[in-house]
C-alpha cells in the first residue's frame, strides 16, 4: 500500500492519532516529520519508545485532546483507528473527528486510513463468507459481555460528517482492493475470541459459539481468503 503518497511530510508536525504497534509512527519519524503520537494504551506506547527516535508519546484519549493547543499541527494521521475507537469506549466518532479538526494548523490535513465495513453493500472488493462469519461471531460475543468492538466506517459516511464538522474539502481512495486473512490471522482472532467465550456463564451458551467458533476455523484452515478492502481518506481544514 502506497500510504501517504504525495504528500509533502519532511519537517512537518504530525499528530498520529493512535500509536498501536507504532508502524506508522516509525514510518511518519523515518519520513522526517516531527511527530506527537497519542495512545490510551501506555503499554503500549513502551514499546514504541525503544522504536523510534525523536517522537514523542502521550497517554490520552483522541476523543478530549484537551492537553493539546489548538492549531498545532501540519496534518493528523489516523492509520486503523477510527475503526477501533468504539472498542474502547462507547463513543460516537464525531468526538474525536472534532477533536482532529481542532488541532490542525488552518489548511492542515487529516489524512485517514482504515477498513472497508466488511459487507458487500459496502466494500468495493470481495467480502470472503468465511471471514465475515469470524467478524460477525466476534462482535456477538463482545456485545454480550457489554464490551465495544470494531465498527467499520464506509468514506461517505465519514465525508459527511467531516464536511458537517467544517472540514473544506476530502476525497477518498482505495488502497488496497482485497485484504489477505492468513490463516495466523484467523488464529489470532480465534484465541481473543475464545478468551471472551469463556466468561459467557450459560453452559448451553458458551457451548454452541465454540462450536460455532471451531465451524468457522475448520472451513479456514486451507482456505485462500482475500476479503475486504482499505482506504484512505483525505480531509483538508
Amino acid at each position: 500500500m502506497e500510504k501517504l503518497k504525495g504528500l509533502d511530510l519532511e519537517g512537518k508536525k504530525i499528530l498520529d492519532a493512535g500509536t498501536g504497534g507504532c508502524n506508522m509512527t516509525k514510518y511518519l519519524e523515518d519520513w522526517g516529520a516531527e511527530i506527537v503520537s497519542i495512545d490510551v494504551r501506555e503499554d503500549w506506547q513502551k514499546d514504541c519508545k525503544d522504536m523510534t527516535k525523536h517522537s514523542e508519546f502521550i497517554t490520552g484519549d483522541l476523543t478530549d485532546m484537551g492537553f493539546i493547543k489548538a492549531g498545532m499541527f501540519d496534518y493528523v494521521v489516523c492509520n486503523f483507528v477510527v475503526s477501533a475507537l468504539s472498542q474502547n469506549k462507547g463513543l460516537l466518532i464525531s468526538s474525536a473527528l472534532r477533536e482532529f479538526y481542532r488541532v490542525l494548523k488552518e489548511a492542515g490535513m487529516l489524512v485517514i486510513i482504515d477498513y472497508y465495513p466488511f459487507e458487500s453493500e459496502s466494500c468495493p472488493g470481495p467480502c470472503d463468507n468465511i471471514q465475515v462469519e469470524l467478524w460477525r461471531l466476534e462482535n456477538t460475543v463482545s456485545e454480550m459481555l457489554g464490551k465495544g468492538h470494531l465498527e467499520e466506517y464506509p468514506p461517505a459516511i465519514l465525508e459527511k460528517e467531516l464536511k458537517a464538522i467544517g472540514f473544506s474539502e476530502s476525497e477518498s481512495s482505495i488502497l488496497l482492493q482485497e485484504v489477505p486473512w492468513p490463516i495466523d490471522l484467523f488464529k489470532e482472532h480465534e484465541e481473543t475470541i475464545k478468551e471472551d467465550i469463556d466468561r459467557i456463564e450459560e453452559d448451553y451458551l458458551r457451548d454452541a459459539l465454540l462450536k460455532k467458533l471451531d465451524d468457522i476455523m475448520k472451513k479456514a484452515r486451507g482456505s485462500v481468503i482475500r476479503s475486504g478492502s482499505i482506504y484512505e481518506l483525505r480531509a483538508k481544514k
